[in-house]
């Protein structure tokens, strides 16, 4: 390590205190990916989208259900005009026995056919009471599914408007700490932060590595020992810089 950089150890303890706020920065734009890719919003969004899908087709059905009522009330309305016509003929007497007796049977078969009509519209009007009901159903259904996926929506809006705040004081104050480092230190520690997974600098405490999270050996720990505390040191697992801050 005789070729290894010295820097004061103020300076190294200030670096610890950057690797802090990056660490931090670190966590805030993790934070902000899990928000951009919440699961339980794309859960609500992709229900808002199968209720709506449901929603419109049942306010199709009903539109059907509708219409076929009122051809079957048309329908019925027809037959039951035609039935008062013969009857006022009837009734006035116009026409010859056989006219009148025609048009009796003619009234016989019309009313027959009037009832088959009716049978008909009572069942179009059931089946369009059982489409507004299942309209009623599928229209609750997604206004519940946009209220929930508004409420999640405007959680994640309000909490990501907090990492983003915070983040941009992190970044404040990592510029402000860099800017009273040496330039070649940070540029140092940042090419191996970035190699390294986010740890740049961390603490030596007695023989273990925060880094690495591991012990040193007895020869790299008795190497790192015989340097002055002012030549950097580096993990021999990890490559990040060790900080000697129990000879502060």
């Amino acid at each position: 390590m005789s070729n290894a950089p010295t820097v004061p150890l103020a300076d190294q303890l200030r670096l610890l205190e950057l690797q802090q706020l990056d660490t931090a920065l670190d966590r805030a734009r993790h934070r902000m990916q899990q928000l951009r890719q919440d699961p339980d919003y794309a859960r609500l969004q992709q229900e808002l989208a199968d209720h709506q899908r449901a929603a419109e087709q049942t306010a199709a059905s009903l539109t059907e259900a509708r219409e076929a009522v009122r051809k079957a009330e048309a329908t019925v309305a027809g037959v039951q005009d035609h039935r008062d016509r013969n009857q006022k003929r009837l009734d006035a007497g116009q026409g010859s026995a056989k006219d009148l007796e025609n048009m009796m049977h003619e009234l016989q078969t019309l009313k027959a056919l009037q009832d088959e009509h009716e049978g008909t519209e009572l069942e179009a009007m059931e089946a369009a009471e059982q489409a507004e009901a299942a309209d009623a159903q599928a229209q609750r259904l997604l206004a519940a599914a946009q209220a929930a996926a508004q409420e999640r929506g405007a959680a994640l809006k309000e909490e990501a408007a907090g990492v983003a705040a915070e983040g941009k004081e992190l970044t404040g104050q990592r510029q402000a700490l860099a800017a009273t480092l040496p330039a070649d230190l940070v540029g140092r520690y940042d090419k191996i932060r970035e190699r390294n997974g986010g740890i740049g600098a961390a603490r030596l405490v007695g023989n273990r590595s925060e880094a690495s999270g591991m012990p040193l050996s007895p020869a790299d720990l008795a190497q790192i020992e015989q340097t002055p505390v002012e030549t950097l040191a580096y993990c021999p697992d990890s490559g990040a810089i060790l900080v000697r801050a129990e000879q502060a």
